[in-house]
């Protein structure tokens, strides 16, 4: 049997096949310099090896820090005749109290601000050292002595919503004495985003006269959390016309139907514009000029014509003018040019300097 760190041997001990439980083998003890009684002084003592099948355990005597190997199965000779233990004293080490914090924050908060004070304990009094483990973005900083727990920079719910790190406590003179705990910040949500509209709508219609039950699906989205999104609520601009002629219906939190709410608009691209709004209080809101297509369907519900452009928006016509025109002023200009450069290349030369040159014709 060996006990403590210098594998100090104690035994061999003997005993009878017929001993009963709770007969004591030895007892053993470790010597610690620290002040008698106290909880430096206290020894914790291990079974590391050998008692596998738990045929032996320990009882340890506080007051004189000495721990007794007691029988706790019955033996069998023919099983097992011999038992070596390995057993290990060691020091309490440094404690944290509190095995789990748990730290709301509001997010968009001042860097700098103090969210956590870890509370850690010598029993041999020396100062305990704090460090942070996990924090692989450097969003949060502790105290070396103080265990103060810090912001280092504005958190924002949307992009991670809780974050989980561990708290390592060490003693401060002996670094391979230590213990941690774990700390879980909870970003508390603020209503900093405004709700927005989701999708492509440019190759969607509506068909006139109005078909029931056609309806263009909008999709809204808020990246705040469920307090202050919630329910997104859409609502026509209070214009006495746009109200006449379009309707919005709610089919969830997140989407509603548009849909005519006349019997008949003459075929065209139109401007409806609404507000998104969520439930917080006060909303945020966004403001949304949507265009929208009227067309005239056939009996599949496909537009059976093209509608009328938007006001100030160029037709196909005016577009193949316009090219062709610049075209044209492009051409005038290359004209104006080669006829130029073909007047300068023709004027007779000087009679001082004439020559006669042959020039061969054929046809």
């Amino acid at each position: 049997m060996y006990v403590g760190a210098d594998r100090v041997p104690y035994g061999p001990f003997h005993l009878a096949e017929d001993s009963s439980v709770g007969t004591t083998v030895t007892v053993v003890s470790a010597w610690d310099a620290d002040e008698w009684g106290g909880d430096s002084w206290q020894v914790d003592y291990r079974l590391e090896s050998g008692n596998e099948e738990e045929v032996f355990t320990l009882v340890t005597d506080r007051q004189t820090n000495e721990a007794a190997i007691i029988l706790d199965k019955v033996l069998d000779f023919e099983r097992e005749n011999e038992y070596i233990l390995v057993l290990s004293a060691q020091n309490p080490v440094a404690l944290v109290r509190g095995s789990h914090y748990e730290v709301t924050v509001r997010e968009g908060e001042e860097p700098g601000r103090v969210i956590a004070t870890i509370r850690g304990y010598d029993p041999d009094s020396h100062p305990i050292r704090y460090s942070l483990r996990g924090d692989t973005k450097k969003y949060f900083s502790i105290g070396k002595y103080s265990g103060e727990l810090k912001t280092v920079q504005a958190l924002d719910r949307e992009e991670n919503s809780t974050y989980t790190m561990e708290v390592v406590a060490e003693d401060g003179r002996n670094s391979s004495l230590s213990a941690s705990t774990l700390v879980t910040v909870h970003i508390l949500d603020v209503n900093d985003n405004s709700p927005v509209l989701v999708g492509d709508y440019s190759w969607k219609y509506l068909c006139t006269p109005r078909w029931e039950d056609q309806a263009l699906v909008l999709a809204s989205r808020d990246s705040d959390g469920p307090q202050h999104g919630g329910r997104l609520n859409f609502s026509l601009r209070s214009d006495a016309t746009v109200r006449r002629n379009w309707k919005l219906t709610p089919i969830n939190d997140t989407h509603t139907n548009l849909s005519l709410n006349v019997p008949y608009l003459p075929p065209e691209v139109y401007i409806v514009p609404f507000t998104i709004s969520d439930s917080s209080s006060p909303p945020r809101s966004t403001f949304i000029n949507l265009p929208v297509t009227v067309c005239p369907c056939n009996v599949r519900g496909n537009c059976r014509t093209a509608p009328k452009q938007l006001q100030g928006m160029p037709t196909i016509q005016s577009t193949v003018g316009i090219l062709l025109g610049t075209l044209g002023v492009i051409g005038v200009i290359l004209i104006v040019i080669f006829v130029r450069l073909s007047y300068q290349n023709s004027t007779p030369p000087n009679k001082g300097c004439q020559e006669r040159v042959s020039l061969k014709v054929s046809l």
